[in-house]
């Protein structure tokens, strides 16, 4: 184990991990970072290039055995720590490891049988992705596509509100949803399901999902964008009571994920 003490906040192999709370350099810098015990072991076990960890004095005597050989150890006293990262380090441990290019869809996509696909269309909010990455694994989705806008699916908040299942779905980012989502239509036989507030809508629970479906769950305030609503598509919708006019779009996904798969308990 490469373990090193260090003493200076100088130190430019810390300059991804500084001021975490305020910054999210690494979307630029194709790295990520991610936070936690779980996290990180699930880093370490993801196949994903680590470049190096860094671990405070207080987690380092319970945590080290779980430690790589072949990675730069980076050991800093506490309250250096959360100087650096700028906030209370409870966790005491991270990682920084090599973004992936988002997978070519032949690779992560069956090219018959069923298959189920969640696409985000403009989710700004990281603990909304997480979420839906978090669900979707849960409920047996082959990948989770994000359109432009969407929060970093590999930012640390998203990474540990998904517990990292991101590290082991396919996650697709891309500049152009409604292409991505024709290009699934055609290539690999999907069909769309779009999440709407509609009272013409169909009601989800009398709803048959086809075999290969793509839900899409819209941006938190104005829902799916005109360009993707206007493709064609089943459009679904939750009745609520009691004056009720919107749901958490996490809360949202599991409820049409859940009835996805009463339909379809096999993967």
């Amino acid at each position: 184990m490469q373990s090193e003490r260090i003493e200076s906040l100088d130190d430019p192999r810390l300059d991804i991990f500084r001021q975490l709370k305020t910054t999210n350099a690494t979307r630029d810098s194709r790295l990520f970072v991610a936070e936690g015990t779980t996290v990180v072991e699930r880093v370490l076990k993801s196949g994903f290039e680590v470049r190096s960890v860094l671990i405070s004095d207080r987690k380092f005597a319970g945590f080290q055995e779980r430690l790589p050989q072949d990675v730069p150890i980076l050991r800093l006293r506490q309250e250096l720590a959360e100087e650096l990262v700028g906030f209370v380090f409870h966790s005491g441990v991270m990682a920084s490891a090599v973004r992936r290019p988002a997978p070519p869809p032949r690779d992560w996509i069956a090219p018959t049988g069923r298959g189920l696909i969640v696409a985000g269309d403009r989710v700004t909010d990281p603990e909304n992705v997480g979420a839906l990455i978090r669900i979707g694994s849960a409920f047996g989705a082959s990948g989770v596509v994000f359109g432009d806008g969407s929060a970093d699916p590999f930012s640390r908040r998203v990474l540990r509100v998904s517990m990292g299942n991101g590290l082991f779905l396919p996650i697709v980012e891309t500049a152009d949803l409604r292409s991505y989502l024709e290009m699934l239509i055609r290539d690999f036989g999907f069909r769309l399901c779009l999440t709407v507030l509609d009272p013409t809508a169909q009601v989800l629970s009398g709803f048959r999902f086809p075999d290969r479906t793509i839900l899409v769950l819209g941006n938190e305030y104005d829902g799916i964008s005109e360009l993707v609503r206007s493709l064609p598509a089943d459009r679904l919708t939750i009745p609520m009571l009691n004056g009720t006019d919107s749901l958490n779009v996490a809360i949202s996904s599991g409820i049409f994920l859940h009835q996805y798969r009463s339909q379809y308990p096999g993967v």
